[in-house]
């Protein structure tokens, strides 16, 4: 093995090696739920593909998120991978695949170095690499919050549209049982096949169907959803008048959403502000700069 060679290993090894250390001294307690499930097995069998078995990268996601899920500092975003339709070990499996990728960033910066005869301490490149891991750990979570970010955006508008179908259904008389489920099978988009299946579980269930939608608002975290299941259930226990009401509440939805889009298209705009101001500078020095070194050189 050549030198170049040793020294991006040791520096890779020394890189994990002190990961493996510093999570060591944080041992978590175990839980209680996989415990049960190593004694009986699970309750419910996982599922599989087409193959009968899941990718490399879920399964190594799994693992993971059964030894670090209860460490301090570390959460799983249950209703944000509910939201977008993410199991736990994919999840997990492009964090993996992140601090992986973060711990050897620094080795490859070293080969570059190293082709330019500049020499990098072994401990300084592990160092950098265990903490570009780390960095790289969190980037998943924030590219899950942006995509659950815009699917409760999305659902938000749903649930609005929602709203008017179930008053306009209302309006024909309808009881409150109905007015929730012939409004979702007009629709065809992810929501409202949630709903779909969500009033069906409870009709099977034998509960009313604004129960149904009460568990929609809290696996989507849409409290709009709730909203419309409080409202409608007044109609099923107390008989209430509630078209102009679910008329208010879909007019609520459609302001709040105007006013989080002008929101996001101002903060769209703000962000191009640095950018802009950036490239018209380089711009500047690079049509200035010749002018002025023939002034300082005439």
């Amino acid at each position: 093995m050549t030198p170049l060679a040793l020294a991006i290993a040791v520096g890779a090894a020394f890189g994990l090696g002190l990961f493996l250390v510093i999570r060591e001294l944080f041992p978590a307690e175990p839980a209680l739920g996989p415990a049960l499930e190593r004694l009986h097995g699970p309750a419910v069998a996982p599922v599989r593909r087409a193959d009968g078995q899941a990718p490399l990268l879920e399964r190594i996601g799994d693992l993971v998120a059964g030894r670090v899920k209860d460490w301090p500092g570390i959460t799983v975003p249950v209703k944000n991978l509910n939201l977008v339709g993410e199991r736990v070990g994919e999840f997990f499996g492009a964090k993996v695949l992140h601090f992986g990728v973060g711990l050897l960033l620094p080795s490859m910066f070293t080969l570059i170095l190293a082709l330019a005869d500049i020499q990098l301490p072994l401990i300084l490149t592990g160092l950098v690499g265990l903490l570009a891991g780390v960095a790289m750990w969190f980037v998943p979570d924030a590219q899950l919050a942006k995509r659950a970010s815009r699917a409760r955006a999305e659902a938000t508008q749903a649930i609005m549209a929602y709203a008017e179908l179930a008053a306009m259904e209302r309006v024909s008389s309808s009881g409150a049982q109905d007015t929730l489920e012939r409004p979702a099978e007009v629709g065809s988009g992810w929501v409202f096949r949630r709903i779909q299946a969500a009033l069906l579980q409870a009709r099977l269930d034998r509960v009313p169907a604004w129960e149904a939608l009460r568990r929609i608002a809290e696996e989507l975290d849409v409290p709009a959803a709730e909203d419309i299941a409080d409202i409608v259930s007044s109609a099923g226990t107390d008989g209430a008048a509630i078209y102009s009401t679910l008329r208010s509440r879909a007019e609520s939805l459609a302001n709040e959403q105007a006013a989080a889009d002008h929101a996001r298209a101002n903060a769209a705009s703000e962000s191009l502000i640095v950018p802009v101001t950036l490239l018209s500078m380089v711009l500047l020095v690079f049509f200035g700069f010749p002018a002025v070194l023939r002034i300082f050189l005439v």
